[in-house]
């Protein structure tokens, strides 16, 4: 069977104090895109994964395969799959497209092996993978809170069309953690706004209160803000960084404004994406 591992985006990104287990307390609002990346799955003996990015691991570092692992250990089902991976979402750009693919990955595996299974417990297998998981197993709009694991389904997000745009260079995500740790930087609570817009269906107000504690720590010979300043130049509601970067995405209300944002864009170094709310 086929799944799409659709990238998932910041709308808002609180990073909290960091906790006893190591990490932080996160509060933020994600969404999904359009743009995705593909996962064949198949019925097979063992775990197995064929990349069209021969620059990937294909064992278990492959959050695909990591996920497909954890779903026979905890269900106790005796077999394996061979995956299929067509990858779109750039690596290292804060879009989950690593997280998306082990979501999908246990999505087939739940339909081909235990399809009764409730859709929480997938949830809780993808907590053992990876912190973006389990709201990338749910997809749509969501408040996630915790670590990421406590999941409060919200209105969709308004009918939109991203621009999103991922510079050459790519962040650490434990080094951006650690930079928040060294920084303390002022925190932005917009989540509340966020989520009081999406209830209004208010995609001019969802856009107006965006908000990544993490742009307040992105190295200073960063692309991060020309890239925003740009997008909002040629006609986007906001612009932000996703995740602990280094995408940033732009919020449009049509596709046409899109469209033309996206073009003008193209003249700069950097990977351009047209993409629509899902």
């Amino acid at each position: 069977m086929t799944e799409f591992a659709y990238a998932k985006l910041n709308i808002t990104l609180e990073v909290g104090e960091k906790r006893s287990d190591g990490y932080h307390n996160l509060r933020s609002v994600m969404t999904s895109a359009s743009l995705h990346d593909t996962l064949m799955v198949e019925k097979a003996e063992t775990v197995t994964l064929a990349c069209n990015r021969p620059d990937l691991p294909t064992d278990g570092r492959n959050l695909a395969v990591k996920a497909a692992l954890a779903f026979f250990e905890k269900t106790g089902m005796a077999g394996g799959c061979r995956l299929g991976l067509t990858k779109r979402i750039p690596s290292e750009a804060g879009l989950g497209g690593g997280s998306s693919d082990a979501a999908a990955v246990l999505r087939a595996l739940r339909i081909l092996y235990v399809p009764e299974m409730p859709m929480e417990e997938l949830e809780s297998i993808g907590a053992l993978v990876g912190s973006d998981v389990p709201y990338c197993v749910r997809g749509g709009t969501v408040l996630c809170e915790s670590r990421g694991e406590l999941l409060t389904s919200l209105p969709a997000m308004p009918k939109c069309w991203y621009v999103i745009v991922k510079p050459s260079e790519a962040f650490s995500t434990g080094k951006m953690y650690g930079e928040i740790d060294a920084k303390n930087p002022v925190r932005q609570y917009t989540t509340g706004a966020v989520v009081e817009a999406l209830e209004k269906g208010c995609l001019s107000s969802v856009a107006a209160h965006i908000s990544n504690t993490f742009e307040q720590v992105i190295p200073a010979e960063s692309d991060v803000c020309a890239i925003r300043q740009q997008l909002l130049a040629h006609g986007a509601l906001g612009a932000m960084m996703s995740g602990s970067g280094s995408a940033v995405f732009g919020i449009f209300n049509s596709a046409e404004a899109a469209q033309v944002a996206a073009t003008a864009l193209l003249s700069k170094s950097w990977q351009i994406f047209l993409a629509e709310s899902v």
